[in-house]
């Protein structure tokens, strides 16, 4: 089969153009490499999300299989498939895939996010040792931290939410950052400021220790050299993501910087019949939100109805 449109990557924009590519009835097909509903699955599935239009509130996780939902009940197909490389032919474009299937597709959506993430470590002592024993880099469920002593490290919006997050179930969190001011959103800070959260500036984690399970984080204030040794039963490491090598550059596209996308309005790329949405484009004014994401992937569909049907109103 020929699809109408295959879209790399299953997040927020990613399923939103496999909705609206369904209302024009172009057939579908969606691959996401690491979890379906994207990094609100797999990074933030029991955060709260407060800016997405219609919710006051609501979890990452319930957000993204909201998507899913959506996206299969207009028709669209989802496969859990990374896309490995991408060839031009007759009917469009080639697709493989690590599982190694083989699809084509008349064009295709990138909605990648910024691509798949690998979390940046501390590089201390015990780090390694403890990881998945008490060393985590993201939160899958609050409730795992119920009546535990936890250390949050790090000084952005993500590192702050997830130290609000687990705060009411855990028995005392501690948030260590390097510097002496965050720089997260006056809101979060705020929030973390009137929460029994006890905040260490101008600290650094130097090593953790522990009998087959992370027990002690040492802990040293990076002005005064003091240090302190908390004793613990998990610590969260949050001071960003790396993420792997673009396959990009060789499917031809032509990028902003080292992993960007380069688009024009109508988010084409720089290779006819590829389109792109979501946080890995680049155009004067870009901000990366979801709502955003999603009103990009509209674009990218109306661009590929146009480009396939050639109506004569376009």
């Amino acid at each position: 089969m020929v699809y109408d449109v295959i879209v790399v990557g299953g997040g927020p924009a990613g399923l939103t153009a496999g909705v609206y590519a369904r209302t024009r009835k172009l057939s579908t097909l969606i691959l996401e490499a690491q979890a379906t509903g994207g990094q609100l699955e797999w990074l933030y599935p029991t955060k709260s999300v407060y800016d997405y239009p219609s919710y006051i509130a609501i979890e990452g996780g319930e957000l993204a299989q909201l998507f899913v939902l959506h996206s299969r009940e207009s028709g669209a197909e989802i496969r859990p498939e990374e896309v490995v490389d991408v060839q031009r032919q007759a009917s469009g474009f080639k697709l493989a895939t690590r599982q190694g299937s083989a699809y084509e597709g008349r064009s295709i959506i990138l909605a990648m996010g910024m691509g798949l993430l690998e979390p940046k470590r501390l590089g201390v002592p015990g780090e390694a040792e403890f990881e998945s024993n008490g060393v985590e880099y993201r939160v899958r469920d609050r409730r795992e931290f119920k009546g535990k002593r936890v250390v949050v490290v790090g000084g952005g919006d993500s590192a702050l939410e997830i130290a609000l997050e687990i705060v009411a179930a855990a028995k005392k969190v501690i948030l260590v950052h390097r510097r002496e001011e965050f720089r997260a959103m006056e809101k979060n800070v705020e929030a973390v400021m009137e929460s029994p959260i006890q905040v260490l500036f101008n600290a650094e984690v130097t090593s953790l220790e522990g009998d087959g399970k992370v027990e002690r984080a040492v802990v040293y204030d990076n002005r005064t050299l003091k240090k302190t040794v908390l004793d613990i039963d998990a610590v969260i490491v949050n001071i960003g993501f790396e993420p792997k090598i673009t396959p990009l550059p060789r499917w031809g596209v032509e990028l902003e910087g080292d992993r960007l996308i380069r688009v024009k309005a109508d988010m084409s790329t720089s290779v006819r019949g590829i389109y792109a949405c979501g946080d890995m484009v680049s155009y004067p004014g870009k901000d990366k939100r979801i709502v955003t994401g999603c009103g990009e992937a509209v674009t990218a569909v109306m661009s590929v109805y146009k480009y396939l049907k050639q109506p004569y109103w376009a």
